[in-house]
Formats: structure tokens, sequence, C-alpha cells
């Protein structure tokens, strides 16, 4: 299936490893020009290397998503580096340290917020600048499980995932007029860095294993699997979508009660 990705400008955020890289990864072998945001330069280095295409095809572009200014200028380099910007994929972000929010430091709720929903804003509205000109463009933030399902103790994380999948409504809503789609992807338990502790470290198997079992199909994800997810909401196939959540999640947030 042709995704009509070829020659796009593609920005991925987040990109140095875990699912911001197999995105970037996917994004290149579809022919789209990739630039690789994050904020640590020999990682991102190594993320471009990886990527398909012609020497000169990508870019990799050190940036803190939560500094407004930097987001801008990162923009601003895409642009005039590799000629427009066509996808914005919101991808970066961070785990929380685990606490109950009444004895949660103020700073970590602040850092929390500002790392995976203030930096979706501040990119987007750097980005949409050029989109609107244009009079089109594709925006896929991607959003977490725990956003519409309750995790206790990581309340920064589940406020700011769930602040995700509502703002990316209301920018599907303010930018459709000017031909830009905004979606949002929600992974479940994926094998990422952000959990390799929890599958890697023999004191965590019995707790890896509880949570791997309660995953209807028994297994955490690939980031290739949320890669394609997101190759299929910035594509022409999906033309006639926006302001939609996909749920990249083995089946976690379908199941219910069944009988023994």
């Amino acid at each position: 299936m042709d995704l009509g990705l070829k020659d796009k400008v593609v920005v991925v955020t987040g990109a140095s490893r875990g699912i911001g890289r197999a995105i970037a990864q996917a994004f290149a072998a579809e022919g789209a020009r990739v630039a690789a945001l994050a904020r640590t330069a020999d990682d991102l280095a190594r993320t471009v290397e990886m990527l398909e295409g012609e020497a000169g095809a990508h870019l990799a572009v050190t940036c803190d998503v939560t500094d407004p200014g930097q987001a801008v200028s990162a923009l601003d380099r895409v642009r005039s580096e590799l000629g427009g910007l066509d996808v914005l994929v919101n991808n970066a972000g961070r785990r929380q340290n685990f606490s109950r929010l009444d004895t949660l430091e103020l700073d970590e709720w602040r850092v929390g917020i500002e790392a995976n929903l203030s930096s979706v804003f501040y990119m987007s509205r750097a980005a949409v600048t050029s989109m609107i000109e244009q009079r089109s463009g594709s925006i896929v933030n991607i959003s977490s499980i725990a956003g519409p399902v309750a995790f206790a103790n990581i309340g920064a994380y589940s406020a700011a995932k769930a602040g995700v999948i509502a703002l990316t409504k209301v920018m599907a809503i303010e930018w459709a007029e000017f031909g830009i789609r905004t979606n949002s992807v929600a992974p479940g338990w994926t094998e990422s860095y952000m959990n390799y502790e929890l599958r890697t470290d023999p004191a965590n198997r019995e707790l890896f294993e509880s949570i791997r079992d309660q995953v209807v199909m028994k297994r955490f994800a690939d980031p290739s699997e949320t890669a394609n997810a997101v190759l299929f909401l910035a594509g022409d196939s999906a033309s006639y979508i926006t302001g939609e959540t996909i749920f990249v999640d083995g089946g976690w947030t379908a199941e219910g009660w069944t009988a023994d």
C-alpha cells in the first residue's frame, strides 16, 4: 500500500531510541525525509545513521522540546535544510518517579507535565505556521494507555497523557479548515528503554510476568508496531481521519471480565 509519504519531510521528536527511533526508521523506509529530534546528540546521530535513504536525506537536530524557543529554532532549521515540513510526530516524553499524588514532589509534577504535554503544544504551535500557509499537514501525537486508564503512582504522567488526547481533538477541530489532520496513538506496554529494567532484571521477573499476562495478547509490543500505526495516520490512507486515537495495546483497554 502506497501511503503517499515518499519525499515528505517528517519531524520525529524523542527519536534517539525506542519508539521514536522505530518511527523514524519506518518513515525513512517509506522514502520520507526525516528530521530526528532529541536532547542526546550521540544517540540521535546513531538513529540517523540507521535510516534508509541517500546521504543528506535525513537530519539530526538536538532540541529540548520543553523549551518553546528551541522548538521554533529546530523547526526553522528543518524547513531550511530539508525544504519544508509535512508531518510532525510528537513522541518525546519522560517517565515519572513513582509517588502517590499527596506525596508527589511539585517539581516532579511540573517536569512531567512539561515533558509529556506542554512539549506537544510547543512543537505543534511551531510546526503549524507553515502547515497553515501550505494548507496541508499531519500531526500525530503519542499518548499512552495511561491517559484514559488510571495508573496509581504516576499521576503526573497519566494526567499529561490524557491531556495529549484532549489536545489532539482540539487541534483537529481548530486546524481542519487549513487541511491539517491531527491524531494520536496510545501505545500499551512496549519493549522500550523506559521499561528495560522491568523486562530484564531478574528481581522484576514476577512483576514483569504479572503485567505481561494482563495483556490480552500476552506479550509486550515491539516499537515497530506503534510505528506502523503512526505511518497509517500520517499517510494518505487516513485522509478522512482526524481527532482520533488509535490504541496499540494488545487488547489491554478492551479486556473485560470473562468466566472461567
